[in-house]
């Protein structure tokens, strides 16, 4: 090789290089070579499902799945905080604009005011933002199964974390960040597989693999080929660890859980007035565990188990789980190769709430009108 060819290669390596080193560090240069673009906040807007993304075998390519609306809370309709006549907290379920979110469709049952926060520290944000007490509010708190140790495991206050560095550290430590960013690696990783020049062969090789081998990637383990549409659940559901479908936890566990949403629920009545209505939404393998394996796997009885600790506690509880258990075969919840609800999954939800909180006593949410009902997201009466 000539002296002047090696001089391109190398100089156009460091150009790739630098480009890249730069990519994950500036938006529109990571979007620049991006087949499916990222948009801040809209981490579903893709063709597939997201677990498709942790392996790119086109097997588990989901057909039809809807495209993702603008999200309420950045929307004309999401009203302010303070003006707001039921409050929501919660994680990616109340957050998920495949169809009209929960929060929305909560506020149209209701033709009352829904404030969505995705946030899974209510005191921190109320206290952040100067939320002044008024007249008595409903705060739904909803938590993924999955995470629910993660929030309640300590008790929650206004300061969630507080940084006492000096000055001078917390420069040094922003430029550290800078230069070694904490998810470069997911970064880089997702450029390998989704960029303009690598996806197809990407994707290509993980389908060969698979089909020749059976090999997939370790944070989908579970799954199924065979039927209408693909199915994957993710690793962080199956274990026998907290959070998965097989942990057994232990009572004094589900009692430390439950005394800190109780405090959640005292602090947030006292100081602001609201009402704390809790909501855990059961994992996809919690419900079609079935699908890939005997019906028979025992399941630890996470969610259960909480119910019941909470009703000692007198906090109201939309209980879900006994419902998607009743209809997971007669209707699709989940998507076959996303965590997230479909439609029929978030109504039943709904409707629960609704009729939840037809029972509370809080005369201004509802007349002795029948409680609305919704059924193929239309209000019905």
């Amino acid at each position: 090789m000539s002296e002047k060819a090696l001089r391109w290669i190398i100089n156009i390596a460091g150009v790739v290089c630098l480009y890249l080193f730069l990519a994950v560090r500036i938006l529109p240069l990571f979007n620049g070579i991006l087949l499916e673009k990222y948009i801040p906040e809209y981490w579903e807007n893709t063709q597939w499902g997201e677990l498709y993304y942790f392996n790119f075998i086109k097997t588990f390519q989901e057909k039809n799945l809807p495209e993702c609306h603008t999200k309420y809370r950045f929307s004309n309709r999401h009203p302010k905080l303070q003006d707001a006549d039921i409050l929501t907290f919660g994680d990616s379920f109340f957050d998920f604009s495949r169809m009209t979110t929960f929060p929305e469709q909560l506020g149209d049952s209701l033709n009352k005011r829904v404030y969505y926060a995705r946030m899974d520290r209510p005191l921190k944000y109320l206290a952040d933002s100067n939320y002044q007490p008024g007249p008595k509010r409903y705060l739904i708190f909803e938590t993924a199964e999955r995470f629910l140790h993660f929030r309640f495991e300590q008790a929650q206050d206004t300061v969630f974390y507080q940084d006492n560095r000096a000055g001078i550290r917390k420069l040094a430590a922003n430029v550290r960040d800078v230069i070694f960013m904490e998810d470069q690696e997911l970064k880089y990783s997702q450029l390998l597989a989704r960029s303009y020049f690598s996806t197809q062969a990407y994707s290509a090789i993980s389908t060969l693999k698979f089909n020749l081998f059976g090999q997939i990637t370790n944070q989908t383990p579970a799954y199924k080929v065979d039927g209408e549409i693909p199915w994957l659940f993710g690793a962080l559901q199956l274990g026998h660890e907290q959070g998965g479908f097989y942990w057994e936890a232990p009572h004094e566990k589900i009692v430390n859980y439950c005394d800190n949403i109780e405090l959640l629920s005292k602090e947030l009545r006292e100081r602001y007035n609201l009402e704390l209505v809790f909501m855990i939404i059961p994992s996809k393998y919690t419900i079609y565990h079935y699908v890939v394996g005997d019906d028979g796997k025992k399941y630890g009885n996470f969610i259960p188990k909480m119910y019941a600790e909470l009703k000692k506690r007198n906090i109201p509880v939309i209980e879900v789980y006994d419902e998607f258990m009743a209809q997971r075969k007669e209707k699709l919840l989940f998507y076959g190769t996303d965590t997230h609800w479909t439609e029929d999954g978030l109504h039943i939800a709904l409707n629960k709430t609704l009729n939840l909180l037809h029972t509370l006593p809080v005369d201004s949410y509802y007349t002795q009108a029948p409680v609305p009902e919704v059924k193929n997201g239309v209000l019905t009466n």
